[in-house]
C-alpha cells in the first residue's frame, strides 16, 4: 500500500472516531437535558372538590386524593388522603375540612390550637419545632407549624398548614422521614401555592355545637348573656375545656348601633351549682373596635389560677364598650 493511501485510511479512521464521540456526547447531553426538563416540568394533576370548596394541583405520581370515609364531604368534617404510595420517596398526606360547628372554631387561631392540642395528645413523642404566619394560594392568609414525632421507633417530621374561608376551616399536612425532606417539601410548597377556595356547592348537614363540646361540670341551661343598651348584641356563645384544663368561652358579638364602638369588652361572670359567684374574667372583641352593623368574634380563657373551673356550673356574659 502506498504512502498516500495510508494517509487516506488514517484520515478516515480519525473521522469515524470523531463522529462516534460526537454522537455519544450528543446522546448524553440530550439525556441530561431530558432529566432536567423533567424535573422542572413534572406532571401535575388538578384536584377540584366543590363539595368541600377547594381546588389544588399536586404531582401526578402522588396518586389520587380520596375521602377516607365515603360521603364524608356531606358531613360537618371530612378527612381526605392519597390512595397510593409514592415510589420515589416516602411520606403521608392529609387534607381536612371542618365546618365552624365541628371545628368548634371562631377564628383561624382556634383551628390551629385545636389541631395542635389534638396532635400533642395523639402522637407518640410529639415535639414542637416552629410556627409562623404564611400565605396560601395567591392571597389567603394562613398559619403553619412544624413538629417531630416517633413512628415505629424512628423520628419523623410533619408540617400542617391552616386556612379558613367562608366559615369553613382547612388543614393540609404532610409527614415524612428525614430522607424524603429534600424531594417532598418543594412539591408540597407547590401544592400550597396552587390552592384556591371555592363556594361550597352542596348544603352540609349541620349538627348542634353542643355535640362537639366537652362540657364543664353541671348543666349550662341557665347560662345567659346581657347586651349593652347601646346596641351591642352577643349573637352566640359556647364553652369547652381544652387538653390543658383551661376553659374557653367563644362567641360572636354584633354592633347594632349606627356608629362604630371602640374597645368592645365581653365580661364573663361564673357561678357554681348553688348560683354563687366563683370568679369573673373579661376579654375584648377581635378586633376591639366594631363598625356599625359589623360582627366580631371573642374568646375568654380561664385558667385554674384565675377561676376554679372545676366549680363552674353556668355563666353570664355582658357586653360593654369604652
Amino acid at each position: 500500500m502506498g504512502l498516500a493511501m495510508k494517509f487516506v485510511m488514517l484520515a478516515i479512521v480519525q473521522l469515524l472516531v470523531v463522529l462516534s464521540l460526537e454522537i455519544v456526547l450528543q446522546s448524553s447531553f440530550a439525556q441530561n437535558l431530558s432529566e432536567v426538563t423533567g424535573n422542572k416540568n413534572s406532571s401535575l394533576t388538578q384536584y377540584e372538590n366543590p363539595d368541600i370548596g377547594i381546588r389544588l394541583s399536586h404531582p401526578s405520581d402522588w396518586g389520587k386524593i380520596v375521602e377516607l370515609d365515603e360521603g364524608c364531604h356531606k358531613q360537618p368534617s371530612c378527612v381526605l388522603d392519597l390512595d397510593g404510595t409514592n415510589t420515589n420517596y416516602t411520606f403521608g398526606f392529609s387534607l381536612r375540612k371542618f365546618s365552624k360547628e365541628s371545628c368548634n372554631c371562631m377564628s383561624l387561631m382556634d383551628h390551629v390550637r385545636n389541631r395542635f392540642n389534638s396532635e400533642v395528645t395523639s402522637l407518640n413523642g410529639f415535639s414542637f419545632i416552629n410556627d409562623n404566619q404564611t400565605t396560601i394560594g395567591k392571597n389567603y392568609p394562613g398559619w403553619q407549624y412544624e413538629y417531630s414525632f416517633l413512628h415505629n421507633g424512628a423520628e419523623e417530621r410533619g408540617i400542617n398548614v391552616f386556612a379558613t374561608f367562608n366559615d369553613t376551616y382547612y388543614s393540609i399536612g404532610v409527614t415524612y422521614p428525614e430522607e424524603s425532606r429534600a424531594k417532598l417539601l418543594p412539591q408540597f410548597k407547590k401544592v400550597i401555592d396552587s390552592i384556591e377556595f371555592l363556594p361550597v356547592q352542596d348544603q352540609i348537614s349541620k349538627i348542634p355545637s353542643f355535640m362537639n363540646m366537652s362540657e364543664v361540670e353541671g348543666s349550662k341551661s341557665n347560662t345567659a348573656s346581657k347586651n349593652n343598651s347601646s346596641g351591642l348584641q352577643i349573637l352566640s356563645h359556647n364553652s369547652f375545656m381544652d387538653s390543658e384544663g383551661y376553659m374557653h368561652v367563644v362567641g360572636e358579638i354584633k354592633n347594632n348601633s349606627s356608629s362604630a364602638e371602640t374597645y368592645v369588652k365581653i365580661i364573663g361572670t361564673f357561678y357554681d351549682i348553688n348560683n354563687q359567684v366563683v370568679g369573673a374574667q373579661f376579654t375584648y372583641a377581635n378586633p376591639p373596635s366594631i363598625g356599625a352593623g359589623d360582627k366580631a368574634p371573642f374568646e375568654l380563657v380561664l385558667t385554674s389560677a384565675s377561676v376554679p373551673t372545676s366549680l363552674i356550673d353556668h355563666y353570664i356574659l355582658q357586653a360593654s364598650h369604652e
